[in-house]
């Protein structure tokens, strides 16, 4: 998995290439360590990720915690219709902003 940071103001731009499972979603976590506190707003661009286990939606479910305490926003955007699915049926699309690709 490649993972790709760019940060402008308070805007974190994640770009994931790859899947995000048990075995990757330790190096996001780590990508995103200190990452979160100087920002209000993360945007992950999944254009290039075709699959997340749970693992991954754990990493995503605490991104949103930690911005959600400061009135902060995340998105994911250009979801596939196969990760698109994965995230409706663990209730994600429920509270996260989400675009499909």
């Amino acid at each position: 998995m490649t993972i790709k940071k760019e940060k402008e103001g308070e805007v974190l731009v994640v770009s994931i290439e790859g899947t995000l499972d048990i075995n990757t979603a330790p190096q996001l976590t780590d990508a995103l360590e200190g990452e979160l506190n100087d920002v209000n707003e993360v945007h992950f661009d999944l254009a290039k990720t075709d699959y997340t286990s749970s693992a991954g939606l754990r990493v995503f479910l605490r991104t949103f915690q930690i911005l959600d305490k400061k009135d902060g926003r995340m998105v994911i955007e250009n979801v596939n219709e196969t990760f698109y699915d994965i995230l409706k049926l663990s209730g994600f699309t429920d509270f996260l902003e989400i675009t499909k690709a």
